[in-house]
């Protein structure tokens, strides 16, 4: 259940000062000025009162501390209640109504929710997080149990203050190489937020990658935190937590000083929103006993340092930088080995590109009847599938269902695949299940066929990159995208949009391909970079061009002089691949023969190209398998 913002701070105000004297009240705060609403800080030591009513925004704030506390903050700590039950209680000392008709139901029908532990001691919790300095008064705000073997008990909440996940770990130090974390068996797994039940949307919210770190951030006295599910590798929660991240206008990212941290802090900053993001900026180290000892979480920011210094963390949290500018010295040396991105699928340009890395565009020609639809399909979306990344398609002429079963018969290869008659051919109906299951959800086609506006293509990547975490994007082509202009101006808006596809590669790391047509050629030849149709910029823009090539029978034949001397060797593949332009790496200007596989809609130049088993294939290690067969390969592979 989303309560609107604007309904909560209208009651709020309504209840305005008022909240004020209930909390100094509750509190019994000490030196309490009835008139100007300030008083010694509850939290801290002092002699002379700091912590001010905010008569604007409706919260104590301590100047010495820096703790806010609203009115619900109050009802949830003082009252032991839930976000929910807070603002019910708000709304009714306010005199708002609202109907609370989902609170505490189950909501999905087919979800198989987890069993309550019952289980009342928790002397193993307590004095295992005492020693990580979290107290008993954060373990009961949180929820926090113990089951019967004696390990944490972590309950995620929806909005509803419905338990939807458990989660456990050992309450001791874990070995080397133990199991972490697990959750409970027989019960689904949706990616919550942990803490999500106890959030207040009108105030900052800080986003950490573990429970521990969440229970550090609450006992210092940040309470609007939450953690993210399955640690920083997994961002799924982004998704699933979409309508209730959205209501913040101020989202506070600290991640564990590791390399898993600083790539999920880079990831997912650009899907919230850099605009409302602000990092913390922590602690690495710290001499211990004449040791340096490094500190990577805001549990050992809490440890070694103390509650004062977590909130002065996140207090001090920093804007994401002005954009567009950039200290050369803070810039991450690019290294080709650890820098993300997908690999082509095609042995030898993987070897001149080594792959195509994420924050840029490549464009990708050929003239009709060339294979650009079976390069794009196989390299552009059934290679990044396989290699764990979802894919957007734009295709503006090929249909949906042509798109499904060119890429399905990709997917199978010819050990799934039957040929009738030539033309037809058939995947059996439990192998076509076992691709869908497994593509299910990660390939998202366009599907507005009366707006094909350069605009609202560009709106639909930048949802999908956000929400959705999308990494690939092929748009299939250029002169399918109404750019919004007539003739005059064809080719500025051309470079113009190009530019946005450059600007959207870099904002969200990821990686665009973009077919554009070439320029009417007299004969059929292979392109050159220059025979790109449209504005010379595209290619100028684009950090990688590539064309294909169809090989014509003529080019088959070769030609012979009078003596029957080749003097034009003939071709024997079907195909040719150009590599015109690599910015990256700076091999350019190579060409790859390649093979055209009918039956499964494959290009590939070795044996492992056209046999290559995909991951949905659960047989895939099974060498009983047979390999593909000799009449298919060409004479040079034969046996």
């Amino acid at each position: 259940m989303l309560i609107p913002k604007d309904l909560i701070i209208q009651a709020k105000e309504k209840l305005g000062d008022r909240a004020a004297y209930i909390i100094a009240q509750d509190l019994q705060l000490q030196k309490f000025d009835e008139k100007n609403l300030k008083a010694l800080c509850y939290w801290h030591d002092e002699e002379t009162p700091s912590l001010v009513w905010n008569h604007k925004d409706n919260y104590y704030k301590c100047f010495g501390c820096g703790r806010v506390y609203s009115i619900i903050d109050h009802y949830m700590n003082f009252y032991n209640l839930t976000y929910l039950g807070a603002v019910e209680k708000l709304f009714d000392e306010s005199g708002i109504k609202y109907s609370f008709g989902t609170k505490n139901i189950k909501t999905k029908r087919e979800y198989k929710y987890p069993k309550e532990e019952t289980n009342t001691d928790r002397s193993k919790v307590e004095q295992y997080l005492a020693l990580r300095c979290i107290s008993k008064e954060t373990l009961d705000y949180c929820d926090i149990r113990q089951d019967s073997h004696g390990n944490i008990v972590f309950n995620y909440y929806d909005t509803n203050d419905v338990l939807t996940m458990v989660k456990y770990r050992p309450a001791r130090k874990l070995n080397k190489g133990e199991i972490k974390c697990w959750c409970q068996k027989g019960a689904d797994t949706t990616p919550l937020l942990f803490n999500i039940n106890r959030i207040d949307p009108t105030q900052p919210l800080l986003i950490c990658e573990g429970e521990l770190d969440c229970l550090s951030a609450i006992e210092a006295g940040f309470k609007n935190a939450v953690s993210v599910p399955f640690g920083a590798g997994n961002e799924s929660w982004v998704e699933e937590n979409w309508d209730f991240l959205e209501q913040f206008n101020k989202i506070i990212v600290w991640t564990d000083a590791d390399e898993a941290g600083r790539k999920m802090k880079k990831n997912i900053i650009p899907r919230l929103g850099q605009w409302r993001c602000y990092e913390v900026e922590a602690p690495t180290e710290i001499e211990k006993d004449g040791k340096i000892v490094y500190v990577k979480d805001i549990n050992e920011v809490l440890y070694y340092y103390g509650k004062d210094k977590v909130i002065e963390c996140i207090n001090n949290a920093k804007e994401m930088p002005i954009t567009d500018v950039v200290d050369l010295y803070d810039i991450q040396e690019f290294d080709l080995e650890t820098a993300e991105g997908v690999f082509s699928g095609f042995e030898e340009i993987d070897k001149w590109i080594y792959k195509f890395f994420f924050g840029c565009i490549n464009i990708i020609t050929g003239i009709n009847g060339s294979g650009k639809s079976v390069l794009i399909n196989q390299m552009c979306i059934c290679e990044p599938l396989n290699q764990g990344y979802d894919v957007f398609v734009f295709s503006g002429e090929m249909t949906k269902p042509q798109l499904k079963k060119w890429i399905e018969l990709q997917l199978a290869g010819r050990r799934h695949i039957q040929v009738e008659n030539r033309h037809i051919r058939k995947i059996k109906p439990e192998i076509r299940k076992q691709i869908r299951d497994w593509y299910r959800g990660r390939i998202y086609v366009y599907d507005n066929d009366k707006d094909f506006t350069a605009t609202s293509i560009l709106n639909k990547m930048e949802e999908l990159a956000r929400k959705k975490g999308v990494k690939i994007f092929v748009l299939d082509n250029l002169m399918m995208i109404d750019l919004e202009c007539n003739n005059e101006n064809i080719w500025q808006k051309q470079k113009e949009f190009v530019i946005k596809l450059v600007n959207f590669a870099h904002k969200f790391n990821v990686l665009v391909h973009l077919v554009a047509h070439p320029k009417k050629v007299e004969t059929i030849r292979r392109l050159t970079k220059l025979d790109v149709g449209g504005s010379g910029d595209i290619t100028n823009l684009a950090h990688y061009v590539m064309s294909i090539h169809r090989v014509t029978p003529k080019e088959k034949e070769g030609v012979k002089n009078k003596k029957g001397e080749y003097v034009v060797q003939p071709v024997e593949y079907d195909c040719i691949i150009d590599l015109f332009k690599n910015r990256i790496t700076g091999t350019q200007d190579k060409e790859l023969g390649v093979y055209f596989d009918s039956p499964s809609y494959r290009l590939w130049s070795t044996k492992e190209e056209l046999d290559k088993v995909f991951k949905w294939d659960k047989n895939k290690y099974n060498d009983n398998l047979p390999d593909p067969r000799e009449e298919d390969l060409p004479e040079f592979m034969r046996s």
